[in-house]
Parts: C-alpha cells; structure tokens; sequence
C-alpha cells in the first residue's frame, strides 16, 4: 500500500471516528436550539415551529449528519398573524360599554382556541366578532365611532404585513362560542334586518344617508334565519 493510499485510509477513519462522536452531535445539537431560541427571543420568528434533520420531520438535532446534514426549523407566520390580526381588531373597535371590543374569537378549525403558540400551521383560523350586532357594526348599518369594514380593513392589513399567508373576509354561520350576556351562537333573527342608508364618507370621514331605510329581502336576512357573522379567514 502506498503512503498516499495509507494516508487517506487514516484521515477517513479519523474523520469518521470523529462525526460519529456522540460529544460533538451533543454539542452540534445545543448550538442549533440555542440559534433558534435566539431568534424566537428576538421577536424575529414565533414559538410555534416544525423541526426537520436531513428531511426527515421531527428529527433529533443530535442525529444530523456532520458531513452535509441540515437542521431545519420552518417557523409558522400562521400563529402570530392570528395574534396579531386578533389585537388588531380590538385596537379598532369602538368602545362604548367594551362589549364588542371583548367579543372577538380566534377559532382553529371552527373551535374556539386559547393557545396561540400551539396553532397547527396546516389549520384554518377564523377571526370573528360574536355579539349580535357584528354585522351591522361591518357593513355600516350602524353608526358608530370609528369607520365600518373593521374585518376588511384588518384582512388587508394582514395581507400586507404578511404576504405569505392567505385572507379573506367571509359572512359564515357561527358555533361553539358566546357572547357578551352568555348566549349561545348563532344569533338568530328576530326580525328581518334593516338597510339603514347610512354609509360611511372616506373622504369627508363622516356618516351621511344615501337612501331611506328599508327592510331587507335578502333571504338570509329574514326573521328566524341565523346570522352570518363578518369572519377573517386566515391559512398558510
């Protein structure tokens, strides 16, 4: 055997030897969890993560390979949109006795959710104002302090704050939570609803009428008919 080909068969045995070493995959692994807590300490990336080793989905840190593995923490935007799409909409309630500011739900996969961190990142979340009157407070049919399009307005702030997420505002039927006095929903019509005329003048940043009132012939808005409630939609 010739002194090159002794050579290279000891740095091979040598190298293996070494990335074998259960110290240094130990020592590997801390340096990758303390990077990833860094960054979530930051505020640069949320708690709620995946963990990939060489591809593989929940690996061990301490089984990557040394000679060209990967690490991989795929963070979801998903958790904190919803944190923050959530306060957002009760930064621009209005508030008068605070029910409705208090009334807003985060639901994941249509049940009401506390854990934001825990959110699956394959889940659908919906953010939805459960009083009875959320609707009205939407569209415009009453007039309040603030402008009207409070879930509107938050879905396309969310869409630019985070583009890799997808948002909508959809009317949906609602249950599994209550609200304010305790009632469970839906909330369902008494009577038919009213399109009371007003709207909402951007420019002059002021209400003014632009027809009469009138009762609504939609068929979803009819007495005993349950009420559609303004949601934010939102999913990775």
């Amino acid at each position: 055997m010739s002194f090159e080909e002794t050579l290279r068969r000891q740095i091979t045995l040598n190298t293996r030897d070494v990335l074998s070493s259960p110290a240094l995959h130990a020592l590997v692994a801390q340096e990758c969890r303390e990077l990833r807590d860094q960054v979530i300490a930051r505020g640069q990336a949320p708690k709620a993560y995946r963990t990939y080793v060489d591809g593989k989905r929940n690996g061990r840190e301490e089984d990557v390979r040394l000679d060209g593995g990967t690490v991989i923490y795929q963070f979801s935007i998903l958790s904190q949109a919803a944190y923050w799409a959530l306060s957002e909409c009760q930064k621009r309630s209005p508030v008068h006795s605070g029910n409705y500011r208090s009334s807003w739900v985060l639901m994941v996969n249509e049940a009401v959710w506390q854990g934001l961190d825990a959110i699956p990142q394959d889940a659908t979340i919906w953010i939805v104002n459960v009083t009875p009157y959320s609707r009205k407070i939407e569209t415009g049919g009453m007039r309040i302090r603030v402008p009207p399009g409070i879930v509107e307005a938050v879905r396309l702030a969310v869409m630019r704050r985070f583009p890799g997420l997808k948002a909508k505002r959809l009317y949906l039927p609602m249950s599994g939570a209550r609200d304010h006095r305790g009632n469970p929903t839906p909330y369902i019509l008494r009577q038919a609803g009213i399109s009371s005329g007003f709207s909402w003048d951007k420019k002059e940043k002021s209400w003014r009428r632009k027809h009469a009132a009138y009762v609504s012939p939609r068929m979803d808005r009819q007495a005993g008919e349950q009420l559609l409630y303004p949601t934010l939609v939102l999913t990775q």
